[in-house]
């Protein structure tokens, strides 16, 4: 009876062996293709970065004119006030 069950077994082995071979090999190529995919999205999130700090860097360049802008602006003001004081009316 164990002459029997040997071959039988050892049958349901190699078979259970090339389902996971089989299995393993459909695994990395889904694998490749997820990390084919995760490496798109990486390069993507990297351009995006780039961009955000070019409008990060747009936007700190914009606040300063503005700040120089306004600093003007006072300093106009300052003179024309002084001029209003010197004129009678």
């Amino acid at each position: 009876m164990s002459e029997n069950i040997t071959p039988l077994t050892t049958e349901h082995l190699r078979l259970m062996r090339d389902d996971i071979a089989e299995f393993r090999a459909e695994m990395r190529v889904e694998f490749g293709k997820v990390t084919a995919e995760f490496d798109d999205m990486k390069k993507r999130f990297r351009v995006q970065e780039h961009h955000i700090t070019g409008l990060r860097r747009d936007e700190v360049a914009t606040a300063e004119e503005i700040t120089d802008l306004r600093h003007q602006i006072d300093a106009l003001l300052v003179r024309l006030k002084r001029l209003e004081d010197r004129t009678p009316h």
